[in-house]
């Protein structure tokens, strides 16, 4: 488990956007600096950790800040995922139980206990708001990333990071120091409710090394949900991810 004294408060400051940009010469550079790289990308992927097999299912807890054009909101969270579904509780500030989120990857139910309605929404192509986003992500997969070969299109490299490009559009960059995946850029066109996904402060945890600071961006970074993780029970034995509405609530459909 991890404790959450073992954390400081989190700040993320700026915008790393990641812009491909052509320029004259032998090297082609982007505003980090990123170049082709001579290295096999094979030999970089394999330095990802992939426990796709190894880790089935996680539950814990965390804080998250909610920033949006004019509203920031402080909210606590607890999750359990395995790699089908996740399921996210949500409390307020004063630690009010706001309501509770489910998805599967392709649909998201959302239950507002305030005002006492659920609705259930496709992942993609859907503009969500506030924690909404965070939870249309299942929280395993966000934890670890895994990367396959053959899904890889090009590598580049700055002086700190190399750069994947994956044949979807994604883009994933890896700390050379480390091994571990730094940040995961989506195209626009990809219909996700996320643009820039950051990782921070990997730890061992159980022996998995994972990220304990992850910041998640909306559509051109003009929203951040910036979550910080209290706690980790890896592998537990999980209920049936379900939210049991009350029968007088109506579920909306979009």
């Amino acid at each position: 488990m991890l404790n959450s004294q073992h954390y400081t408060t989190l700040f993320l400051w700026g915008c790393l956007g990641l812009v491909l940009v052509s320029c004259s010469g032998p090297q082609k550079l982007t505003e980090d600096n990123f170049r082709p790289s001579d290295e096999n990308p094979s030999q970089i992927v394999n330095q990802l950790s992939d426990y796709s097999k190894t880790l089935q299912s996680v539950k814990g807890k965390g804080r998250a800040i909610v920033s949006e054009p004019g509203n920031t909101e402080r909210v606590t969270i607890q999750f359990s995922s395995n790699r089908q579904k996740s399921l996210v509780t949500i409390r307020n500030g004063l630690g009010i139980e706001g309501g509770q989120l489910l998805t599967d990857g392709d649909t998201l139910l959302i239950y507002n206990k305030v005002d006492k309605y659920a609705r259930k929404v496709p992942v993609h192509g859907t503009s969500l708001d506030r924690i909404n986003r965070l939870a249309s992500l299942n929280i395993l997969d966000m934890l670890n990333r895994p990367v396959a070969k053959e899904d890889v299109q090009s590598l580049m490299e700055n002086e700190d990071r190399y750069l994947l490009q994956l044949k979807t559009g994604t883009s994933i960059q890896i700390n050379k120091n480390t091994g571990t995946i730094a940040q995961i850029e989506q195209l626009e066109e990809s219909n996700l409710p996320y643009s820039v996904i950051r990782y921070e402060a990997y730890a061992s945890v159980e022996g998995f090394s994972l990220p304990r600071r992850i910041s998640i961006f909306g559509p051109e970074e003009k929203s951040k949900i910036a979550l910080q993780l209290t706690a980790l029970d890896l592998n537990p034995e999980l209920q049936s991810l379900t939210i049991n509405l009350p029968d007088d609530i109506p579920i909306y459909y979009e």
